[in-house]
């Protein structure tokens, strides 16, 4: 497997771009090309054979990926900015690229996010959270990756667990896994799916393209406060939506930090596999991957 690494800083992009995003950095694995933005540490681009799975800036103001805090509840609406959109330091040590947040007075957390290439198209992500406040702090990790409407995401469901209730719903829901197809057409409200999860994994399939996320599984038990493992979130325009993953809330006391490790990978889906809810094939495809035991004529 091919695990080359190539790291790049791009100053020559668009007038909207460089304003929107500043300094960006590239990520190569194999045919998938990952672009992190300073501001941030935002994932704002992420391709396979140049063919774009992320939301971008000039199609609404919420775009690519970013790290939350989780619960919401503890911050409402917007997110705390130096975590959020504020330039992070940015360090490069041979093959790992490093950004780390100011330390935010309003959270009382500081961020630090670590990318290094797992593998051919796939990428590894490491998200550290920190207390830097003078009294303890529970928390979890919650990432937020924006993706166009018209494909479909699945996941394996986690069985009965307490979660809020969903204003989206499943399409179907067989053999252990949740189906959620999604069109383009707008709707009235935003629409909210929250669920249990097993596996540790959520995939969206779109325009010939494979997209997995690999994080570590977590138990009902250790979901942040009216949160779930898996999430999705569609705007009622339509314009993006939001799959999103949590990792296990967690106390920590003045200086202590928790890590939540995940890894990407986007990859061709093969001519032969259909992109519809229910097909078993696009499961196999993802567990080949989180499992590294995809082949090169499934490539």
């Amino acid at each position: 497997m091919n695990k080359i690494f190539y790291l790049l800083i791009i100053c020559s992009i668009t007038a909207f771009s460089a304003e929107k995003s500043g300094k960006l950095y590239e990520i190569k694995a194999g045919k998938a090309v990952m672009k992190i933005s300073v501001k941030g540490g935002r994932i704002i681009s992420y391709t396979c054979n140049q063919k774009e799975i992320l939301t971008q800036s000039s199609e609404h103001e919420n775009f690519g990926s970013t790290l939350w805090t989780a619960p919401q509840s503890d911050w409402g609406w917007p997110p705390f900015a130096v975590l959020d959109s504020m330039d992070y330091l940015v360090e490069q040590k041979g093959a790992v690229l490093k950004m780390t947040s100011q330390p935010d007075p309003k959270s009382g957390f500081q961020f630090v996010k670590t990318w290094t290439v797992a593998g051919d198209n796939s990428i590894r992500i490491e998200y550290l959270i920190r207390n830097i406040s003078e009294k303890p702090q529970s928390v979890g990790a919650w990432e937020v990756t924006r993706v166009p409407c018209g494909g479909i995401a699945f996941f394996p469901d986690g069985g009965q667990g307490k979660v809020p209730e969903s204003s989206l719903k499943p399409d179907l829901q067989q053999k252990g896994i949740t189906w959620v197809s999604i069109d383009k057409n707008p709707i009235a409200n935003h629409q909210k799916l929250f669920s249990t999860a097993k596996e540790g994994w959520l995939a969206y399939a779109i325009n010939g393209l494979l997209f997995v996320k690999q994080f570590p599984d977590t138990k009902p038990k250790s979901y942040s406060p009216q949160q779930g493992e898996v999430e999705i979130y569609i705007n009622k325009e339509k314009s993006y939506i939001e799959l999103e993953n949590h990792g296990a809330y967690q106390l920590l006391k003045p200086g202590e930090s928790l890590l939540y490790k995940e890894t990407w990978f986007l990859v061709p889906i093969p001519k032969t596999v259909k992109t519809e809810a229910g097909n078993q094939k696009l499961c196999k495809l993802v567990r080949a991957q989180v499992n590294g035991k995809m082949t090169l004529s499934e490539k």
